[in-house]
């Protein structure tokens, strides 16, 4: 059994003693523990399945426990809505896949695996996105790679997901690097600009992604270049208009920063 699993099981058989329960079912086929703190995305796009980091439909990681630690199958465990609005926003689908059927700002969803079931969990459904684009300040973005505070040798750079004139937040955009000037860095990273953690994609928050560039440069350097990254975003099996969406950000020395 994995710690993670001892844990789960350990809690429950706290809360089940403590609730007076004399027993509990050794049968390997009957949960006893549920795990759900998490979604692949904040967001679903009515019409299509949650997708997470690859841009691809993405399994709920809702897992069921039975006493001895295994994990049981995914056919144990349902999605449920905990109010009206949120049972008519989403459907299921097999493998634990979230499909949106209603925008809805808030859906509110547990798992449950037999008698237990889990915390809740909140996502929106939102509408059919238009464009993938950046406005015309972020055109500006650029970083000073030499600065001689190495912590501070970032950018945050944005992009945007439309429907219509209207932001959507909480679906997955992902980033990659299409090329750097080697005259000038050795590397570059893409990472969280909260966590710092290297990533791939990230959420739409605050009306933008917004997704960190690091850049690690070569000594003794004092010349111009930029970085090429590219943004995606998926829904309903295609490429959001606009997606890929490549741009530049503009590496500058410190002698030279505007």
């Amino acid at each position: 059994m994995s710690l993670r699993a001892r844990g789960v099981l350990a809690a429950l058989l706290v809360s089940t003693v403590a609730a007076g329960c004399t027993s509990v079912s050794t049968d390997p086929q009957v949960p006893l523990s549920l795990q759900f703190d998490s979604l692949p995305a904040l967001a679903v796009v009515v019409g299509d399945t949650m997708r997470g980091g690859d841009l691809q439909p993405a399994r709920v990681p809702a897992v069921a426990y039975n006493a001895a630690g295994g994990v049981l199958p995914d056919t144990q465990v349902r999605l449920v809505g905990i109010d009206p609005v949120s049972v008519n926003a989403f459907r299921q689908l097999s493998g634990l896949l979230i499909t949106g059927r209603l925008v809805t700002p808030m859906v509110r969803v547990v798992a449950q695996a037999g008698a237990v079931q889990s915390q809740t969990q909140t996502f929106a459904v939102v509408a059919v996105p238009t464009a993938l684009s950046r406005t015309a300040a972020d055109a500006t973005d650029s970083l000073v790679y030499n600065g001689l505070d190495t912590s501070t040798r970032f950018v945050d750079t944005r992009a945007r997901v439309l429907a219509g004139t209207t932001p959507l937040n909480g679906l997955r955009v992902r980033f990659r690097v299409v090329s750097i000037p080697t005259a000038i860095v050795d590397s570059v990273r893409l990472v969280n600009a909260s966590s710092g953690r290297t990533v791939a994609s990230v959420l739409t928050a605050s009306d933008a992604a917004t997704i960190r560039l690091k850049a690690y440069a070569k000594p003794a350097v004092n010349i111009t270049g930029t970085v090429t990254l590219e943004a995606s975003i998926r829904a309903r099996g295609t490429h959001v208009p606009g997606s890929p969406l490549q741009f530049t950000v503009r590496l500058v020395p410190f002698s030279l920063a505007p």
